[in-house]
């Protein structure tokens, strides 16, 4: 029975969410102006799951269970929610330097005397930042588009450069070899910037996290020397109420910090 009401309260959760009728209209639109309408939905699911906890443990264990099941949806979440932002975040930084390197090849062919159209086809065949842009030349279809639309991926953004440069080319007929040695060296130096801002922010990242664990010491400690904090927290509406609001504010915490260090990061 309680497993049921868990289930039913998920459900109600998930409709309640449910895609806006604008959102579900922007899957007609053609690709240039799809609305991710389910760019919400491990937001949506992180809800689910704390509500479900919460409903489960509080209908199985009373109001003790419904604060233990809280606080453990709560940290499972922001450990989920740490991992898959950092996840993301390799894969921008591994995609940035595939950027750079990219650009670095292809301003290397056009010094040596290879036009664009060639030096690109050359620079595909090491390169698989410019693998879609040579389809898109082999079949006459246009090398700015694919570059643009590949920049709006995270860490591509060094495209959208290359796309410019490339489409005044196309239209004015200047070399491109000036301006990509530019762009290849600007890539290089911001590449540089990240590096040191990321080693710089590794270290506030650690203490964040270590201060959100400082809790759990402290219990360990409250038992090490004789005491129960456990009773207490777990015991009277008063502790319960301690236990959810510590956790939460430890993971608002740990979101806050790392807001903080990926705003300072670009």
């Amino acid at each position: 029975m309680s497993l049921l009401v868990a289930l039913t309260a998920v459900g109600a959760t998930l409709l309640w969410f449910r895609p806006s009728p604008r959102h579900r209209l922007g899957r007609l639109i053609p690709s240039g102006r799809v609305v991710r309408s389910w760019a919400a939905a491990p937001v949506v699911v992180a809800i689910a799951g704390v509500v479900a906890a919460a409903t489960l443990g509080l209908l199985t264990f009373g109001t003790a269970g419904g604060a233990i099941g809280l606080s453990s949806a709560l940290v499972a979440v922001t450990v989920l929610w740490s991992m898959r932002r950092q996840r993301t975040a390799s894969r921008a930084k591994r995609r940035t330097e595939d950027v750079v390197d990219a650009c670095q090849l292809l301003a290397g062919l056009m010094r040596v005397g290879h036009v664009p159209s060639t030096a690109l086809r050359i620079a595909a065949v090491d390169s698989a930042v410019f693998a879609e842009s040579d389809a898109a030349q082999r079949v006459g279809g246009s090398v700015v588009a694919a570059l643009r639309r590949q920049s709006r991926e995270p860490g591509g953004s060094g495209l959208a450069e290359l796309a410019t440069a490339w489409e005044v080319a196309e239209a004015t007929g200047a070399s491109m070899t000036a301006t990509l040695d530019a762009l290849s060296d600007r890539l290089d130096a911001a590449r540089k910037v990240a590096r040191v801002v990321d080693a710089e922010l590794a270290a506030p990242r650690a203490t964040g996290r270590l201060l959100a664990a400082l809790p759990v010491f402290g219990l360990l400690l409250g038992y090490a020397i004789g005491g129960d904090p456990g009773s207490f927290l777990l015991g009277s509406p008063v502790g319960q109420l301690c236990l959810v609001v510590g956790v939460a504010l430890a993971c608002a915490g740990v979101w806050w910090i790392e807001r903080i260090a990926a705003g300072a990061g670009g």
